[in-house]
């Protein structure tokens, strides 16, 4: 059994290289992380699935072991997971957070994926969530001030309690998260131009997992409510007492959750969630 990691990397569609980290034995599971972090994140969560099936931690483009483009768009992130899904063998599953949750549903909605785990996906329901704070935290980066930046966007876009963000900050994580701000920028306004609900992933068939805190923000409640009732093969699982990190701070029953749904034969009819948001 192949536990301990290894890299490796593939050409998206525009050329760019994509890289990532793979660990585990069976099935195959792409894991893309949210803004401000990198593959690396997912370890931890990784590790813990890794007797069951083979992870590939894919560092998005921008960051770690993948390259960049001039242009962004939410479609070259659409690219990026089809090249990694290419590569991590027969049906893989998709598991993307936070923004990149939304990218994963997007992958979906685009083309097959086997199954699908979404983690708190911030898509805008009836209002948007990025709201005046964004031209702070922008203009906060364009100064170089990427501490502040962050400061104003873990406050004031994601809606982190006060102690929570000074606790991030005495963190070894605070460092690598303030030098990927500029990254986020580009993630916020894709997340601006989108519509409105979410009746358009009508048509995602893929079996999916709605995983979400019931101590996380308002608006990740809002849109994994609004995708219960829109996707046609859904179930949710709340994880009790848990934020928007829960796959760092509750690793155990968060990938209990992941086992149990990946674990299970594969249906194309729509079924009914498991619990309630």
């Amino acid at each position: 059994m192949n536990i301990r990691p290894t890299e490796g990397s593939v050409r998206s569609a525009d050329g760019t290289s994509i890289g990532y980290i793979k660990l585990g034995s069976g099935p195959g599971l792409v894991v893309v992380h949210g803004s401000l972090t990198k593959g690396d994140e997912w370890l931890p969560a990784s590790s813990a699935l890794a007797n069951r099936f083979t992870c590939y931690l894919l560092d998005r483009r921008g960051r770690g072991r993948s390259g960049d483009s001039v242009e962004y768009s939410l479609s070259k992130e659409c690219e990026d997971i089809k090249a990694v899904l290419d590569v991590a063998g027969s049906e893989p599953s998709l598991l993307g957070h936070s923004y990149c949750a939304i990218c994963a549903l997007e992958a979906a909605n685009r083309f097959a994926v086997s199954k699908l785990v979404l983690y708190e996906p911030p898509l805008p329901i009836h209002e948007t969530v990025i709201g005046q704070a964004f031209e702070d935290f922008r203009a906060a980066v364009d100064r170089n001030e990427f501490d502040e930046a962050l400061v104003i966007a873990l406050r004031d876009l994601v809606k982190m309690a006060h102690e929570d963000v000074a606790g991030l900050r005495r963190s070894p994580h605070w460092s690598g998260m303030a030098a990927l701000t500029p990254t986020w920028t580009r993630e916020c306004e894709e997340v601006k131009q989108l519509d409105f609900g979410v009746a358009r992933f009508a048509g995602v068939t893929s079996p999916t997992l709605l995983l979400v805190g019931t101590a996380t923000a308002r608006h990740h409640i809002e849109a994994s409510l609004a995708l219960e009732r829109t996707l046609p093969n859904v179930r949710s699982v709340q994880l009790q007492n848990q934020g928007h990190q829960a796959h760092l701070t509750a690793t155990a029953e968060f990938v209990g959750a992941i086992e149990d749904f990946l674990g299970e034969p594969l249906r194309h009819e729509g079924s009914a969630s498991s619990s309630q948001l």
